[in-house]
């Protein structure tokens, strides 16, 4: 009779660790990130990146004015991988999943989206259930996770209050030492959002603690008693005052004005004042001018109208018509700058780096620019409204860009194999291409640069000199109205009772 044996036990098995994705795909990813937006806008900055914790859970909460561009700059916030809370519906071809699937990106499905998703049997409870989950994971294991807190792209001229979806999940994650998870805002600001050639950056702000934050409701709301001391993993009954905070820390770092009218007045102050101080970065000093400017903006009286001091407006205006007769932009600080400097006879035209560098441009163009002008009209004419133009220019674009490198690489081929040399040399080609397009691009803006200072020197002298003193009086204004506003710094406005107390700083990063 054979001696029965107990059951080997099993060993213990390790929780799976939540994938960050492919770092290969990363990679390409943030390269052609990169590419896009430097082909679309002239300047990409980052300002107070080092506000962003270097390890640890970690939400990054986006406003999202203008589409795809906003996603992809949010890539160079941290150089932590990032993975997006992002909707389902933009995952619907197969590169698009692989890419989902390579950054690491949580699916959610949106309300707009249910109809859509549930005709091709998307369960949407179960898909959103499965993302808080995944969520909770990836916080737990000290991951970044990104989030648009509005649930889409938001075309309008302000931040949009947090969807329920967001506020939730925050809510019911598990706080335990740890775990606690930094909340850190980024605005993306843009100049002139839907024309290329314009500047851009994301500010951060100020990072603050959700368990501090939980702990500090708790308190102030008089539910801190026993049973939700002892249960830590219990959903508080604060979202609406949550869903304040996010709000909050969304605008600290962003512009915002009820109308575009009134969107780009107060741009058009902002770069005119930001030059006319004389800072050397316009762009960093631009976006510490914003908080004052929206405080001069709005109304003590809620039925007034949101407008900036109207001797201050026409003196921008003006200025802001002279840029855009010569060339330029005229909510540009930048462009501005190169306003005061060529009025002034202090700015450089550069003109030895423009020939040197031209006949490099020069293949640059012969290469892109048919494909250049296909893109450009194709999404002029697929795009159903302004703030899908630039993302157009991104996909198709670049699908079209990689069918154009490959016919101009088998010509190369076809050619040097006519010529007795093998095809295989043009093959490099692929790799040179995007060089010769960055090449190409940056002349433009040193050519186009040029021309403004040009034309703005070609002026009468009574014109230049009465615009070069109009600079100087709207400047007056602004101190009279802000004596404590220094140039060249960024000033962000105060944020939440849990926000981090220290100063802000003033250091950039080009993206």
């Amino acid at each position: 009779m054979s001696e029965s044996r107990p059951p080997r036990a099993s060993a213990p098995t390790t929780p799976k660790t939540p994938s960050e994705g492919s770092p290969a795909i990363r990679w390409l990813v943030h390269r052609l990130a990169h590419r896009c937006l430097h082909w679309s806008f002239r300047d990409v900055r980052v300002f107070g990146a080092e506000r962003i914790p270097t390890d640890g859970p970690l939400l990054l909460i986006g406003n999202h004015p203008n589409d795809l561009p906003d996603v992809l700059q949010g890539f160079f916030v941290t150089p932590r991988p990032l993975r997006y809370i992002a909707t389902l519906s933009a995952a619907s071809s197969w590169p698009a999943r692989k890419i989902y699937e390579g950054l690491g990106v949580i699916p959610v499905v949106r309300v707009r989206d249910a109809r859509a998703e549930r005709r091709k049997g998307t369960d949407m409870k179960a898909v959103n259930a499965a993302a808080g989950n995944l969520v909770a994971e990836a916080l737990s294991a000290g991951h970044a996770v990104g989030v648009f807190p509005e649930g889409g792209v938001h075309n309008v001229p302000y931040v949009g209050k947090p969807r329920a979806g967001v506020v939730r999940m925050l809510l019911e994650y598990p706080i335990d030492g740890a775990k606690d998870v930094t909340i850190v805002s980024f605005g993306v600001q843009y100049e002139s959002p839907h024309r290329p050639g314009s500047d851009c950056c994301a500010v951060i702000g100020r990072p603050f603690s959700l368990g501090e934050w939980r702990r500090d409701a708790d308190q102030m709301a008089g539910q801190r008693d026993a049973e939700s001391a002892a249960d830590p993993n219990r959903p508080r009954a604060h979202a609406a005052d949550l869903a304040a905070t996010l709000h909050e820390a969304l605008r600290a770092v962003t512009r915002n004005a009820p109308t575009w009218s009134a969107a780009e007045a107060r741009d058009r102050v902002i770069a005119a004042v930001a030059a006319g101080q004389g800072a050397r970065d316009p762009l960093a000093n631009a976006i510490g001018l914003v908080c004052h400017a929206e405080a001069l903006a709005a109304p003590d009286d809620p039925g007034s109208t949101w407008a900036l001091p109207v001797r201050m407006q026409t003196i921008a205006d003006d200025l802001s018509t002279a840029v855009e007769r010569a060339g330029g932009i005229g909510t540009s600080a930048r462009d501005h700058a190169d306003l005061r400097g060529a009025l002034e006879g202090t700015a450089t035209m550069g003109a030895g780096m423009l020939w040197t560098t031209a006949p490099i441009a020069a293949a640059g163009w012969l290469v892109h620019g048919p494909v250049f002008a296909v893109v450009w009209r194709l999404a002029r004419k697929l795009a159903k409204a302004p703030v899908d133009l630039i993302a157009l220019t991104y996909l198709p674009g670049l699908y079209l860009v990689l069918i154009w490198y490959l016919m101009l690489t088998a010509l190369l081929g076809i050619g040097f194999h006519a010529g007795g040399i093998s095809a295989w040399w043009a093959v490099p080609f692929l790799l040179l291409a995007p060089r010769l397009g960055d090449w190409a691009v940056a002349w433009r803006h040193r050519w186009r640069r040029a021309r403004f200072m040009a034309r703005v020197r070609a002026w009468p002298v009574a014109e230049r000199q009465r615009l070069a003193t109009a600079y100087v009086s709207l400047v007056a204004l602004w101190t009279e109205s802000d004596p404590d506003s220094p140039p060249d710094s960024i000033k962000l406005p105060h944020q939440s009772r849990s926000a981090d107390s220290r100063s802000p700083s003033a250091g950039s990063q080009q993206a």
